[in-house]
């Protein structure tokens, strides 16, 4: 869905004032090009072939070493903040931090497609002199998305077939401000075409696959970014939003997925016509909330957060805001979320703005006609000639055709319909600081189902033939299939609102679901308070803490019509990384491994066998489903692995890894805490940790003494010697 690329500066003095109004949703990039050939050959990339390919532009890659800093699962399961401090201690350098998301990168894009190109060596030439200037993500790995937010030097491609060799010459405001911030950009992430759908598939990239399940979708249009940072290839990618293209992979990927104010980041429009937003996709909320003050634009104000969150009014509606059906797990997610803002004293009440959803968001397409006439003027100017219907998807084609007859009425009469819209949700926000819905009305997709159904394709192939008062309905209809997925993220773009997405639901089938906040404009702090409140009481429910690899499980049934008529993943053409065909992940050579383990403990929270052998075949003792605070636990006495599954011996027997085996790391016992949360941690009067009882604060690079250890069942919490009690969480504390 995001529309960003980057403006030329041409573009606006040729084009009508119509499509100068849509170009505020979605600019395009003139840079500095080398076109070359116009076709694409499907490619399947060969280890060697892939090695010669990371390098930036004729460079010979350099080959990767083992990191010697941190281990793999801690690479994986740390954050961008933990990671910093880790460079900045001397425990490890920045470039063996690349080398590592390297490697994984290597290991694991055959299998989800995330990444479409790796710079290895100017990225270990930039960690090898990166200076500490006290930047708060000091040589930390970072990957960017391929659409909108430009490295100078690197592909440029918006997604099109006819502009693969599109170089760009210079380095976009948010690509800086990273860098700036101390990140070293490691490579670029898949998106679709204009980057115009909810999920990331493309003729010239192919699909992405979650990393949950590489079956389904990781969402779009920051997909690439989403499953790449969900996998722990690095532990934040960048991504953009102008229609919920962060919140939306965030959601399917279990992932933060922050959409700031329009306007708050250095460098996003914030002229009522601007929609896109550039942000990422993270995993904690220290990071977000780093990371927000990094790319903050110093000239836009946003408020602390009330000093006591419970006395806000929280709003929440499960109904689509087009009418369209809610799964049972979007509802189960919302009510689970308003049961536990209740328990912490909020006021939670089921009320809808009263907006016209369906209104919106065909005023929303009208302005999306752009996206058409961008690919359009992006092939004329790179190739000297006119884009034909063989040279872009059919959607691209008919919002293309559809652009040519727009009227300077329709726009204005789009234009009021999302200002209207604004209004009223600032009227809303006065009586309900917080809106909460789902983040998406179903489940992420099978990547073989189609983002726009074939009949439609068909119509949207030969659009200049359609009837003009009949393009418009027609394009609603084509989108209405993705719509349906994702009716809930559009419309904090259109109002400038922010919102965020938080991973708080897994379904029975074993697919993340977000939850989405929006507040009123400027209130950023807020939706990240509400972050922080379900991540410190550990409600966060993501794929890092896992220990199984993704899977490839997909329905026995299909789960739309579609799925009988498109049942093949599309081909990949020519990326710079990733194969068309799809590779496991290398397996352990060894048919059986054993090493000491670094997981002390761990608990299951789903049923599971335990065995008496490590061939898994003599079965001890059948366990049920337990909730996380009466699971039960084992002591880690080795790591098993066996034809590639991961196997644990415990003390009583063994037990095969999976999604439901989490690592007990708050367990450990230690004399002393240092508080390594940005925002620093509130020390409570009891061990429930109810933001009523909060007592001292401490900030963050505090000591704190330990009295004891404190569980009940799985929930741990640390009683200080002054009889307060804090978090066990280790993105909050650590040991000492």
């Amino acid at each position: 869905m995001v529309k960003q690329v980057q403006q030329h500066g041409r573009l606006r003095r040729r084009l009508s004032r119509w499509f100068l109004l849509g170009l505020a949703v979605m600019t395009v990039g003139g840079v500095s090009v080398t076109a070359h050939a116009t076709t694409v050959t499907a490619t399947t990339v060969s280890a060697k072939q892939l090695q010669q390919a990371v390098g930036t532009a004729g460079a010979v890659a350099t080959p990767v070493t083992t990191p010697t800093g941190i281990s793999t699962e801690v690479y994986r399961d740390s954050s961008a903040l933990q990671l910093a401090a880790d460079v900045r201690s001397g425990k490890v350098t920045s470039q063996q931090l690349v080398q590592q998301a390297i490697a994984k990168v290597k290991a694991d894009n055959p299998q989800l497609n995330g990444v479409i190109k790796l710079r290895e060596t100017a990225a270990l030439q930039e960690a090898a002199v990166l200076k500490d200037t006290g930047q708060p993500f000091l040589g930390v790995p970072i990957l960017i998305k391929g659409l909108g937010q430009t490295l100078k030097g690197e592909p440029n491609t918006n997604g099109l077939v006819t502009s693969k060799d599109v170089i760009a010459g210079f380095t976009t405001t948010i690509v800086r401000n990273l860098q700036a911030a101390g990140f070293i950009v490691i490579g670029q992430t898949n998106f679709p075409e204009m980057g115009l759908l909810n999920v990331t598939t493309s003729k010239l990239y192919g699909a992405a696959h979650s990393a949950w399940n590489t079956a389904y979708q990781p969402g779009g249009s920051s997909g690439g970014s989403a499953t790449s940072v969900a996998d722990g290839m690095v532990p934040i990618a960048s991504g953009s939003d102008a229609g919920g293209s962060i919140r939306i992979p965030a959601s399917w990927s279990g992932l933060v997925g922050l959409k700031p104010t329009q306007g708050m980041i250095l460098g996003d429009g914030s002229s009522a016509l601007a929609h896109t937003v550039n942000f990422a996709e993270t995993k904690t909320m220290a990071d977000t909330e780093t990371l927000f003050d990094a790319l903050k634009n110093p000239r836009v104000t946003a408020p602390a957060a009330p000093a006591d969150l419970s006395k806000l009014t929280i709003a929440y509606s499960t109904k689509s805001p087009v009418g369209t059906p809610v799964s049972a797990d979007a509802v189960r997610a919302v009510r689970q979320a308003v049961t536990f803002l209740k328990q912490q004293g909020f006021t939670v009440k089921e009320v809808d703005p009263q907006i016209d959803g369906v209104a919106l968001m065909k005023a929303y397409y009208t302005l999306d006609t752009a996206a058409g006439s961008v690919a359009a003027y992006v092939t004329q100017t790179q190739q000297k000639r006119a884009m034909t219907k063989d040279d872009v998807s059919p959607l691209t084609w008919g919002l293309y055709q559809a652009s040519k007859n727009l009227t300077k009425d329709q726009t204005a009469q789009a234009n009021a319909t999302i200002a209207d819209a604004a209004t009223k949700m600032a009227t809303f926000h006065q009586t309900y600081p917080l809106y909460l819905t789902p983040t998406a009305a179903t489940t992420a997709p099978l990547v073989s189902d189609p983002a726009v159904l074939p009949e439609y394709e068909a119509k949207l192939r030969n659009m200049e033939t359609v009837p003009v008062a009949q393009q418009m309905p027609l394009i609603y209809d084509a989108w209405l299939h993705g719509l349906s997925k994702t009716p809930f993220t559009q419309q904090a773009n259109l109002t400038g609102d922010p919102a965020i997405s938080l991973p708080t639901y897994v379904s029975a089938g074993g697919l993340p679901l977000g939850i989405q906040f929006t507040a009123a404009k400027n209130q950023d702090r807020l939706l990240m308070a509400m972050g922080q409140l379900f991540e410190q009481h550990h409600l966060f429910k993501q794929l890092s803490s896992q220990s199984s690899k993704p899977t490839t499980t997909a329905p026995t049934t299909s789960t739309s019509s579609s799925n009988t008529t498109t049942t093949t993943t599309p081909q990949l053409t020519e990326p710079s990384v990733t194969p068309t065909t799809s590779v496991s992940r290398p397996a352990t050579v060894s048919t059986t491994k054993t090493a000491a383990p670094k997981v002390k403990a761990i608990y299951v929270t789903a049923a599971f066998k335990l065995y008496r052998d490590g061939g898994l075949k003599r079965v001890k003792h059948s366990y049920r489903a337990h909730s996380r605070a009466t699971a039960p636990s084992f002591k880690v006495l080795a790591v098993m692995t066996r034809n590639g599954q991961r196997v644990y011996r415990v003390k009583g027997g063994y037990l095969r890894a999976g999604k439901a085996v989490h690592d007990q790391y708050y367990r450990r016992t230690t004399k002393q805490l240092r508080v390594i949360a940005t925002k620093g941690v509130y020390e409570y009067r009891t061990a429930q940790l109810k933001r009523t009882q909060r007592q001292q604060h401490r900030k963050q690079h505090a000591t704190l003494r330990v009295k004891k250890l404190v569980t009940r069942g799985n929930v741990t919490r640390y009683q200080l010697t002054n009889g307060h009690f804090v978090t066990a969480n280790r993105q909050f504390v650590q040991w000492k």
